[in-house]
């Protein structure tokens, strides 16, 4: 399903001379303006040629249209990631495990901006972490359209309140070494989002190194998980883990699904009666891993399986060719960063965490 709604102009040009020569902002000759609009008429990705010529153009570039959809396996959501390798989102890896979550189950939808049928840009708001995650192609971040996703995710944030009825702080996660950060954050805080006081920190491990062993209580065996077969065992040992509801069959069913999914990287360890008390799942993009999520039921923490899960999964994703693994925790997390410093993590770097009280906004109004 998709809506559909113009943003500006609404011909096959991102805009037209006149507007150009009326933006005392931007200084440029008319040689440029013409050698510009020149390219911007091109089919073939025409945000990257431009902006790099004439990067002062970031800040009038208009899109012309916006559409929503419900579903999750749009190829072109992907595309856009794989335009850079390096691309900066902190989910690039994981995002398999957040795009099939439960926000398709909640009337949420993801918002795609386009240009001459390419997607430059895409966002969803997720109530599985009260999180906006936003996509934007390499050559327009830090530009003035991450205003109009902000506001738009805020948007979303606060529609989902009201229905929901749910009280929460909306967050959007960048990290700190990402391009244009400087301005992304100017950006968020146009339309009222503020500064956090955690962080989600990133860690990395290279696999050239050797790995520690994983060493478990006598009885505890570790297996991968048998898919459809044990889907109410991994939500149930899932909500244990976490102490919260989120997690839902239906997410399950659609991890297991999704063209990334590898059951051989599902991990579990069961007690010596065979019953499930720990999980861990894995991803990998070309040669770089990533472990999301891992979790241990409460009566059994203390015991060592969360590390040893941790060892199995690197053990794992590096018989499967990946070389670097990542994990994120958040920066109050002492126990989960003390475990995987202890495997032979090390910290990367930060994602600045940017919030906004749905509650205290008239949702009404649209931010921006």
């Amino acid at each position: 399903m998709e809506r559909h709604r113009h943003l500006g102009y609404q011909n096959s040009r991102v805009f037209s001379i006149n507007r150009l020569l009326n933006l005392t902002t931007v200084s440029l000759s008319m040689a440029d303006i013409l050698a510009a609009f020149s390219l911007l008429q091109q089919p073939r990705d025409p945000f990257s040629p431009v902006l790099r010529v004439y990067p002062s153009l970031r800040k009038i570039v208009r899109f012309c249209t916006m559409r929503t959809v419900t579903n999750y396996d749009d190829p072109q959501l992907n595309d856009l990631l794989n335009v850079d390798p390096e691309h900066p989102h902190i989910h690039v890896v994981d995002m398999p495990y957040r795009i099939t979550s439960i926000w398709q189950d909640h009337d949420c939808e993801i918002g795609i901006w386009e240009k001459a049928s390419q997607v430059v840009a895409w966002a969803v708001f997720q109530p599985a972490w009260w999180n906006l995650d936003f996509v934007v192609h390499s050559a327009l971040r830090g530009s003035e359209i991450e205003q109009e996703i902000f506001a738009w995710g805020k948007e979303q944030m606060l529609k989902y309140s009201k229905r929901a009825g749910e009280e929460f702080w909306g967050s959007v996660e960048l990290f700190e070494d990402a391009p244009n950060a400087t301005q992304t954050i100017k950006n968020l805080e146009a339309v009222g989002f503020a500064p956090f006081d955690w962080s989600i920190i990133r860690f990395e491990l290279d696999l050239f190194q050797e790995l520690p062993r994983a060493q478990l209580p006598g009885g505890y065996k570790i297996r991968p998980l048998h898919g459809m077969g044990e889907v109410h065992t991994y939500v149930d040992l899932h909500r244990a883990a976490f102490g919260s509801e989120k997690m839902t069959s239906d997410w399950r069913t659609r991890i297991l699904r999704h063209s990334a999914y590898r059951s051989e990287f599902d991990l579990i360890v069961e007690n010596s009666e065979n019953v499930p008390v720990g999980f861990c799942v894995c991803w990998q993009r070309g040669n770089v891993g990533q472990i999301e999520p891992l979790g241990v039921h409460p009566d059994c923490q203390g015991m060592g399986l969360g590390g040893a899960l941790e060892i199995s999964a690197c053990q794992i994703l590096k018989s499967g060719g990946v070389d670097l693994i990542k994990v994120d925790h958040a920066s109050f997390n002492e126990k989960a960063i003390a475990l995987s410093l202890k495997t032979g993590f090390r910290r990367r770097k930060e994602a600045r965490r940017y919030h906004v009280d749905v509650n205290n906004q008239d949702g009404d109004s649209h931010a921006g």
